[in-house]
C-alpha cells in the first residue's frame, strides 16, 4: 500500500499535489473535481486588500513551451473575498492555502491578521514575487522580504509561506531571511520575468511590456531554486512550483526536495491533471515497491533512487 499524505506546516495534505496560485483563480469551478477525488490543496489567486482590475489587455502571449501572462493581481479584494468566496472553499475536502499580497508593511500585516482569523484559512501564502506589478518584487532583496514578512508573522499564527521570485542570483539569501522572520515555508518559484516582441510591428505585446512566463519551459529554473533551498535548508517545507507540466516533471520536483508540487499553468489546458498525477504517482511509487512519498523527496541529495521496475 503506498502512501501519498503529507504532513507539513501543521496540516495533513491527503497527498502531494496542490493547485497553485493563478491559473485555476479561486478553484470554485473546479469544485465538483474536489469533491469526486482528493486533492492535497487549493492555493488561491492573490487576494489584495482592495480590488484590483488588473492590467490593460493584451496581458497573455503564448511562448515557447508557455505562457506569458500580465495579468496583474485581478482580484475583488479581501473584503469581497471573504463575504462571498472564502464561505464556498470552506466547503471543500482540501487544504485551504490563501495567497495575499500589498504594497506596504502596513497592509501586509493587516491582511495577515484578518485573514489569519478567517474560518476556512489552514495556510497563508504571502506573494513577494509577482512581476506583473509596479515596482520591484519584494523577494528581489533580502531587507524588503524581512520587512514584510515580519509584517505577516507578527500579526498570525497562521503557518505562513513565503513565495519567492526566481529572478535572482542566489535564492538562499532571500529564502533565509524569510525563515528568520517566522516563515514557516518557502513556495518556489513565482513566473520567470519575459518579454516578447510583435514581429510585424516591433513592439512589445504585452500592454504593460513585461510578463510572467509559465509553463514547462521553467521546469529547470524552478528545479533549480528548489534543489538551493533544500540543501540550505534540509528541514523547511517547500511548496515546489513551476514547469510541472506531467508525471515525470512532478518526479522531479519531488526528487529537488519539494514536499508538496503545485501544478499552474498545465491546469488551464487540462483541468483534470492533478487528479490524474496523483493516480499516475501512486502507481509509480508501487511499481517501484516504495512505501511513501517522502522517501521520494530530496532523494536527488541522498544519492539518488532506484527508478528501475522492480515488480
Amino acid at each position: 500500500m503506498v502512501d501519498l499524505a503529507v504532513s507539513r506546516l501543521g496540516q495533513s495534505f491527503a497527498n502531494p499535489v496542490l493547485l497553485s496560485s493563478g491559473p485555476a483563480g479561486f478553484g470554485l469551478e473546479l469544485a465538483p473535481l474536489f469533491r469526486s477525488k482528493p486533492l492535497g490543496g487549493l492555493t488561491t489567486k492573490t487576494v489584495t486588500p482592495s480590488p484590483r482590475q488588473g492590467n490593460p489587455p493584451p496581458r497573455l502571449v503564448d511562448a515557447p513551451a508557455g505562457a506569458l501572462n500580465s495579468i496583474g493581481l485581478a482580484n475583488p479584494g479581501l473584503d469581497e473575498f471573504l463575504a462571498q468566496v472564502l464561505p464556498e472553499l470552506r466547503e471543500l475536502p482540501t487544504v485551504r492555502l490563501i495567497s495575499f499580497a500589498a504594497s506596504d508593511v502596513q497592509g501586509v500585516e493587516a491582511m495577515a491578521g484578518v485573514l489569519g482569523e478567517a474560518a476556512g484559512v489552514d495556510v497563508l501564502e504571502l506573494n513577494l514575487s509577482c512581476p506583473n506589478v509596479e515596482g520591484r518584487p519584494p523577494s528581489w532583496d533580502s531587507a524588503s522580504t524581512r520587512e514584510l514578512v515580519r509584517a505577516a508573522t507578527r500579526a498570525t499564527c497562521t503557518p505562513l509561506l513565503a513565495k519567492l521570485s526566481p529572478d535572482v542570483t542566489d535564492v538562499v539569501p532571500v529564502a533565509a531571511a524569510a525563515l528568520e522572520e517566522g516563515a514557516a515555508g518557502l513556495t518556489l518559484v513565482n513566473t520567470v520575468r519575459g518579454l516578447r516582441i510583435q514581429r510585424d510591428t516591433g513592439r512589445p505585446t504585452l500592454a504593460r511590456m513585461w510578463g510572467g512566463l509559465s509553463g514547462a519551459a521553467i521546469l529547470p529554473i524552478a528545479l533549480a531554486r528548489v534543489f538551493e533551498a533544500r540543501r540550505a535548508f534540509p528541514e523547511v517545507p517547500i511548496v515546489g512550483v513551476g514547469g510541472v507540466t506531467d508525471l515525470g516533471s512532478l518526479l522531479e520536483m519531488a526528487m529537488a526536495g519539494a514536499d508538496l508540487v503545485g501544478i499552474g499553468l498545465a491546469v488551464m489546458c487540462d483541468p483534470e491533471l492533478p487528479w490524474r498525477l496523483c493516480v499516475e504517482l501512486k502507481q509509480w511509487l508501487c511499481r517501484r515497491r516504495i512505501s511513501r512519498y517522502s522517501q521520494l523527496v530530496g532523494c536527488a541529495h541522498r544519492g539518488g533512487v532506484d527508478v528501475c521496475r522492480t515488480c
